[in-house]
């Protein structure tokens, strides 16, 4: 069984670590578990394990500083941090420490076994590079949805790396304060980064912007000005919609790009730069390049890190953190008493497309703090856009009786199960004849999702009931946020 690898556990929580001694000793893994770092340090040095699990939230000595120490004992030691508390700084501070990747508890068991076969796989194939020291952080990026823990972990791991970086995403999404979050976790962080907004500038007008000018180059150039490659000497230039730059620029970006020399406008001496750049669109360039405008040379110089910013919708369970988020920083900023989001307002956000992303939940937020009295804002006092029932085309309408047949099919499934045939199945095949009779009125494709969905609503639906509707003691009773909670009953309509 040793080919198969050896694998340390530190974690304080008896539960988990018993979890995975019966899982990893079914599986056929040598392991050893550690209730806490200091033991998990002796027993690292002792068992010499292949991979190390260790929780973040422990006494005495947490998991970044066990993390740590692995590393400082071995560059190439392939560790999983797994935590609870799935905030972007842990996130990126485990990442930066060289962490192989990120659980947020709780977990599948199944897929941390999956995710150990690749370490594995991965460590004996190649050895990973000792990741730099850590750097002051950036914390305005908000988010702790799956999605989000992902951007974490890539910013965690180019930080660390002089590489230039391209980010994807629709407007609005927070693509500047991811540039940042790289920026301010880089050895560069205690330089300046500068952005710079390629719509915004005038064609005629970027040249010198970016490369600065010499006195006489143009009328009005009575004296001669750094650009901001120069102004950013040593730290990060992020170029905002680089999609919108022209041609002719792109070209002589391209060249600072390959040789790290710009020329002021209207000079000819050659000045050596020593910058990061993070470029930035919400536009297909691969689209734009088949168009014949955007420099396909260019692309793949900018393109060597792509991140892929989500949408809000994409993430709507990070909604109620950042409009939280957002209330607390108002109200640091004005007078009066704090205020806070109702319930029911937080209900409302959520129901919201949010075609603007996080900057048009900042101003809704914004504008319902402003405009509400009291110390608690309702739903009344959102943008009239938020609060408006989406129409129900006529295609839909036609189609709803359909939806709504297999709907009551599906409830009559389970209600027909739950008081007819429990008492005549035996315990361990009960789940299996539910799922049968789930399948047969489930769709042709993505039945899985469609069986999960049904569980998971007769599960809030019944816990409901049996608290009278009330959401704390349901949540608690399932184990859940009530964030969470109220987005599931606001997405099955219970």
């Amino acid at each position: 069984m040793n080919e198969k690898g050896k694998i340390l556990v530190i974690d304080d929580e008896y539960s988990i670590r018993w979890s995975f001694e019966r899982a990893l000793q079914k599986v056929g893994y040598k392991y050893a578990l550690a209730e806490n770092g200091v033991k998990g340090l002796q027993l690292y040095s002792s068992f010499k394990p292949d991979i190390v699990l260790v929780d973040i939230r422990m006494p005495e000595m947490d998991g970044l500083q066990v993390l740590e120490k692995i590393r400082e004992e071995d560059p190439d030691a392939l560790v999983i941090v797994m935590t609870a508390y799935t905030d972007m700084e842990t996130t990126i501070s485990a990442m930066k420490l060289g962490a192989y990747d990120f659980l947020s508890k709780p977990f599948n068991i199944d897929e941390c076994l999956l995710l150990i076969s690749r370490g594995l796989s991965a460590h004996r194939n190649t050895k990973k590079p000792e990741i730099g020291v850590m750097a002051p952080k950036s914390s305005a990026l908000k988010g702790n949805s799956p999605a989000m823990q992902e951007i974490y972990k890539t910013i965690g791991k180019v930080s660390g790396e002089d590489v230039t970086v391209l980010i994807t995403g629709e407007s609005g999404c927070g693509k500047e304060l991811v540039a940042q979050a790289i920026h301010y976790n880089s050895k560069r962080s205690q330089k300046p980064f500068w952005a710079i907004n390629c719509t915004a500038i005038n064609e005629s007008l970027m040249e010198s912007e970016l490369f600065g000018f010499e006195k006489g180059a143009f009328t009005g150039a009575v004296a001669s000005k750094c650009g901001m490659f120069e102004l950013a000497q040593g730290g990060t230039i992020f170029l905002d919609e680089i999609g919108d730059m022209n041609l002719e620029m792109q070209a002589k970006l391209l060249r600072v790009l390959e040789e790290r020399e710009i020329v002021r406008v209207g000079g000819n001496k050659r000045i050596k730069v020593d910058i990061r750049i993070i470029a930035a669109t919400n536009k297909n360039l691969r689209k734009l390049i088949s168009e014949g405008l955007f420099r396909e040379d260019l692309f793949h110089r900018i393109k060597v890190i792509e991140i892929k910013l989500p949408s809000l919708r994409e993430r709507v369970e990070d909604i109620p953190l950042l409009a939280t988020y957002f209330c607390s920083l108002l109200a640091s900023q004005r007078s009066g008493t704090p205020k806070s989001l109702d319930d029911e307002t937080i209900s409302v956000l959520l129901s919201y497309k949010w075609p603007g992303n996080v900057r048009e939940l900042r101003n809704a937020i914004e504008q319902s703090y402003t405009m509400s009295r009291g110390t608690v804002i309702l739903p009344e006092h959102l943008p009239p856009e938020v609060t408006a029932k989406d129409e129900v085309s006529d295609e839909t309408t036609a189609e709803q009786p359909q939806g709504a047949k297999k709907e009551a099919q599906t409830s009559l499934v389970i209600d027909n199960y739950a008081a007819n045939e429990v008492a005549q199945i035996p315990p361990e095949d009960r789940i299996r004849v539910l799922v049968e009779d789930l399948l047969k009125t489930g769709p042709e494709t993505g039945v899985f999702a469609y069986v999960l969905e049904k569980f998971e609503k007769e599960i809030i639906r019944q816990s409901l009931d049996k608290t009278n509707n009330n959401q704390v003691q349901s949540a608690n009773h399932l184990g859940i946020t009530r964030n969470t909670l109220r987005t599931k009953i606001e997405k099955y309509d219970l």
